[in-house]
């Protein structure tokens, strides 16, 4: 499996909606090099959106979150070479004084811890429909070879 990792970080000069242009674009062109050229799985790993930012706000946070997760559900739904994200940094409760600025506490109720479950539940979804697919897929093969047995006929593998 290749692993990209990086920060998405501030870019300096710049507002929220070119910063998201700029992550939208780089999600792309990433996950078609991953598809197209390595023709290797991708995941994203150390994304967020730093508390510290001048300007910062949830709402921001939650529009990056959605993107990113956006790009690869859309991969990932149509067998791309996207298999998750991981966003920095997880922490828990009564240790965010620690945190960096990217903290996210899961149980807080936030926003985006919301975006956080949707976006887990969307995936576990799709992985069971292509693991649905692949046991149909082995159980047609099986049955033409129990078919092909029967009959005293060989099946080429």
């Amino acid at each position: 499996m290749i692993s990209y990792t990086t920060f998405i970080y501030r870019i300096s000069n710049s507002n929220d909606d070119a910063q998201l242009a700029f992550v939208n674009n780089w999600l792309t062109s990433h996950i078609e090099d991953a598809q197209n050229i390595l023709r290797k799985p991708l995941l994203l790993a150390e994304f967020g959106k730093s508390e510290r930012d001048p300007g910062y706000s949830t709402y921001q946070r939650d529009r990056l979150f959605t993107d990113v997760y956006y790009k690869i559900y859309s991969s990932v739904k149509r067998g791309g070479p996207a298999v998750g994200a991981l966003f920095w940094q997880l922490v828990t409760e009564g240790i965010e004084s620690y945190g960096d600025g990217y903290a996210i506490v899961l149980n807080d109720g936030s926003s985006t811890t919301n975006i956080i479950t949707q976006q887990a539940h969307k995936l576990y979804l799709i992985r069971k429909i292509f693991a649905r697919r692949r046991n149909v897929a082995l159980w047609k093969r099986a049955r033409e070879i129990r078919r092909a047995q029967s009959q005293g006929k060989r099946i080429g593998s």
